[in-house]
């Protein structure tokens, strides 16, 4: 059985509500991260993930796996909560107990209520305390507060470095949003992951690395017999000529 190709799937926006909603948490879900921002920074505009220089952010690149990447907001002091590819330019503000009182008392201001997910699994907050402080307020505004897997980062930098880094370690890829089966009876999924059905990848096949690398997009994926498995898309040359091909090929083997 084929899966046909599905749309990307979209992050739905969450009305502001007076009170708290009913929270939606969920261990199959990514793991969700919130990063304060840092004095370090570039000089130039850059996304955010990239503009942000400073020890946590360079423990989050270490230590962040493709297969295993947790969805991440950002909270700038200047901006309230950021994604990663927003781009902005450096500035200079910190997070003083005053700033995280202003934040907190027009929160929806600094939310982008568009840019959280619907779900979550668990949720590690990454920074200082006064930033933990305004990243809670939202976590309560957005899903309750009830979010069962919910962890900090506390005491001083080294340790907060090796925290994060541990949760970062600690993340395993999931299986989302079931779509169907094969004829089998094994279970299609939209996304694992980074991977999402609709989404484009780089394909290099580990077990040819002679070959060269080509774009694929993503139909479904699913558990087959050596492991969590793309059905992709991708161009191949047959008799000299270019043709959309469909294959069957190891996670491992998509990169973003």
């Amino acid at each position: 059985m084929q899966c046909n190709s599905m749309p990307m799937l979209s992050t739905m926006q969450l009305p502001l509500f007076p009170h708290a909603p009913t929270p939606r948490t969920d261990a199959g879900e990514p793991a969700l991260l919130l990063m304060a921002c840092s004095s370090t920074k570039l000089d130039r505009d850059a996304r955010a993930i990239d503009l942000y220089r400073g020890v946590m952010y360079a423990s989050y690149r270490a230590h962040v796996r493709s297969d295993a990447a947790p969805r991440v907001l950002i909270l700038s002091a200047r901006h309230g909560f950021l994604p990663p590819d927003t781009e902005i330019a450096p500035y200079d503000e910190r997070m003083t107990r005053q700033r995280a009182d202003q934040m907190m008392s027009d929160l929806p201001r600094y939310l982008q209520p568009a840019a959280w997910p619907t779900r979550v699994g668990s949720v590690m907050l990454a920074g200082g305390a006064e930033y933990r402080r305004v990243m809670r307020a939202a976590l309560f505004r957005q899903y309750g507060p009830q979010l069962l897997a919910l962890q900090e980062t506390t005491g001083g930098i080294g340790m907060q470095r090796s925290q994060l880094g541990a949760f970062l370690d600690g993340l395993q890829p999931t299986f989302r949003d079931q779509m169907g089966r094969h004829a089998n009876g094994t279970l299609l999924y939209r996304a694992y992951g980074w991977i999402e059905t609709g989404a484009f990848a780089t394909l290099h096949y580990r077990a040819a690395p002679a070959l060269p690398s080509r774009q694929a997009r993503v139909l479904c994926v699913f558990e087959g017999p050596s492991g969590p498995t793309a059905d992709v898309e991708v161009e191949e040359f047959v008799r000299g000529r270019p043709k959309i091909c469909q294959r069957w090929v190891s996670v491992r083997d998509l990169h973003p």
